[in-house]
């Protein structure tokens, strides 16, 4: 009777794991990209929210803004709203220069830095806030431009 020895056995099944962890880490880690886009396109998805909104200075209901508060928790909160479901990795650090939490578009698209002030636009971001998203040993910026609150990934 002609058979497998438990020794073979085993070895072919050491083999086959060391070619399937080899496998596995041939596939590269696009969780620092897509977290990136999907933040990008948030921001962008708020910026365009903001667009065209009346600025009625006499009517409060009309003169509404969007802002984005930059943190994970305002992310997974945004997802309930939104028909796209994406699932952001808690492995990723998001950190935001010169401490700006907030950031607010008015009707024309432009940033501001908390509330909007429409009067004598105090809060109207005067430069660039970049926000950086790390993962493992990796980051990506997003920029957004001052006075038109254009963004950018770099």
């Amino acid at each position: 009777m002609k058979s497998f020895t438990l020794i073979e056995l085993i070895f072919v099944i050491i083999i086959v794991g060391l070619i399937s962890i080899g496998a596995i880490n041939a596939f590269p880690d696009n969780t620092l990209i897509n977290n990136t886009s999907f933040i990008y396109n948030k921001i962008l998805e708020k910026k365009a929210n903001s667009l065209g909104f009346n600025a009625d200075m006499n009517n409060a209901e009309e003169n509404r803004t969007v802002c984005i508060k930059f943190d994970k928790q305002w992310l997974k909160d945004d997802e309930n709203y939104s028909k796209v479901r994406f699932s952001l990795s808690n492995r990723i650090e998001i950190d935001v220069s010169s401490n700006r939490k907030t950031i607010c578009f008015d009707y024309l698209g432009r940033p501001y830095n908390g509330d909007v002030d429409l009067d004598n636009f105090s809060n109207l971001l005067h430069d660039e806030t970049n926000i950086t998203i790390k993962y493992k040993q990796n980051t990506k910026i997003i920029t957004i431009y001052h006075i038109t609150g254009d963004v950018e990934i770099q």
